[in-house]
């Protein structure tokens, strides 16, 4: 074996010193191996031949030797063995040393370093796809809650169309509604004539007209705290002193019919004012929820049939109230007695007049 320059030898000495497995093969002027050495069967080197061309050995160095400039490095390598080596051209004198360094290890940590930057890649697309899916999923689940809101709202909104406040939390905590009250006002009003007038003005006017005066009857049971029950064809139920126990019932429901009335004559219908039969009674009543899916807040007992009977009574533009209505009104209210009249059910009854 050709004896290494000191130079070589010492650089080789600290690759081995390293753990690295060397190899090397000495290359002359015509560059034909004139010696080899070191861990060649690692490299699948040692069936380097001695004397002939270095290329025609080693399919890499072909064309790679005229004109190299010395020295000079190639990273791996890939040699017959299979393994990866680093090569080293080192010259010394007229020769050329081929230095083998093991970079197999490192070709398979760069391996790995690759396929585990790839599987990152994938996963980072991955946890990209998840992400928008997670968005699409939050946004889908962010307008569902909101249509849920408004649903809720509307829901809540048409419960409170049919019942009073505290009647629709009851009702929602499944409680059953029957509920006595000793104490409060029940006012029917109707419209005068108003079959004669809705088949002489068409349905559209007809519908109009009671939308308009619905609303105004809403308004003011708002305005007075008092609560309208039902409808009837052109006949409105207000009711004050319940579901909340008020000592003024019967004070608060004379004011709503005054203003009632009021607001009535404001509207033409059929070419006239807009006129209302209204009666009011006093006394004790019960209420409830009746029904399932159409379910009603509604009245019953003698004090509704007698306030209905009132009503039917007056006459047009006229508001009755009953002698227990009457006792439980102040003096701020004018009020002009009639003479007893018989009412169905009743016999005959004491009934007054309110103007004001």
């Amino acid at each position: 074996m050709a004896a290494l320059p000191k130079a070589i030898s010492n650089w080789l000495y600290n690759l081995v010193y390293h753990e690295r497995s060397v190899a090397y093969v000495k290359v002359d002027a015509q560059h034909l191996v004139v010696a080899k050495g070191g861990s060649v069967e690692h490299y699948g080197l040692s069936s380097l031949h001695i004397g002939e061309p270095v290329a025609e050995q080693l399919e890499f160095m072909e064309g790679l030797l005229p004109g190299l400039d010395l020295p000079y490095d190639m990273p791996m390598i890939e040699l017959p063995s299979g393994r990866v080596s680093d090569l080293h051209l080192l010259a010394e004198d007229s020769c050329i040393w081929l230095i083998f360094l093991d970079a197999t290890v490192e070709r398979d940590n760069k391996r790995r370093i690759q396929q585990k930057a790839y599987e990152m890649t994938l996963l980072q697309e991955r946890l990209r796809h998840l992400n928008d899916e997670l968005q699409s999923t939050n946004e889908a689940l962010k307008r569902s809650q909101e249509d849920l809101a408004r649903e809720y709202q509307r829901s809540e909104a048409l419960l409170l169309n049919v019942l009073p406040a505290s009647i629709a939390e009851r009702l929602k905590a499944h409680e059953q509604i029957a509920d006595d009250h000793a104490e409060v006002s029940v006012l029917f009003a109707d419209i005068v004539s108003f079959t004669e007038k809705a088949r002489s003005v068409g349905a559209e006017t007809t519908v109009a007209i009671l939308s308009r005066f619905f609303k105004a009857a809403d308004l003011l049971s708002e305005r007075h705290g008092c609560e309208k029950i039902k409808t009837i064809g052109d006949c409105v139920m207000v009711v004050a002193g319940l579901p909340v126990a008020r000592p003024d019932h019967a004070e608060a429901l004379a004011s709503y019919a005054l203003e009632l009335r009021k607001a009535a004559e404001c509207e033409n219908f059929a070419g006239e004012p807009l006129g209302l039969r209204i009666g009011v009674h006093s006394g004790p009543i019960v209420a409830g929820v009746i029904g399932k899916k159409r379910f009603a807040y509604d009245l019953w007992g003698d004090t509704v049939n007698l306030a209905a009977r009132i009503q039917r009574s007056a006459e047009p533009a006229e508001i009755r109230i009953s002698d227990a209505t009457r006792n439980l009104l102040g003096p701020s209210f004018a009020c002009h007695p009639l003479s007893e009249t018989e009412l169905r059910g009743a016999g005959r009854v004491r009934l007054w007049r309110l103007t004001a």
